[in-house]
């Protein structure tokens, strides 16, 4: 890690790293359904396939979706 980046994060209040690791979470499990959405729909265009995703985000991320054929 960046000395830089290193230092903001020590300047930071405990609140705000936790926000910035829930963000953290949020783009990994968004990516996560992304890559899913590619392997189980290989038809569908790269616009369709992001705007899955963003749905998933947007409405609550709910794990039994994640993988869904």
């Amino acid at each position: 890690m960046d000395p830089e980046d290193i230092a903001a994060y020590r300047r930071m209040t405990p609140e705000q790293r936790l926000a910035r690791g829930v963000w953290g979470l949020f783009g990994v499990r968004g990516n996560s359904k992304i890559e899913s959405v590619r392997i189980h729909r290989p038809g569908w265009s790269e616009e369709k396939v992001m705007n899955e995703g963003r749905r998933w985000v947007r409405d609550g991320m709910k794990p039994e979706e994640l993988y869904e054929v």
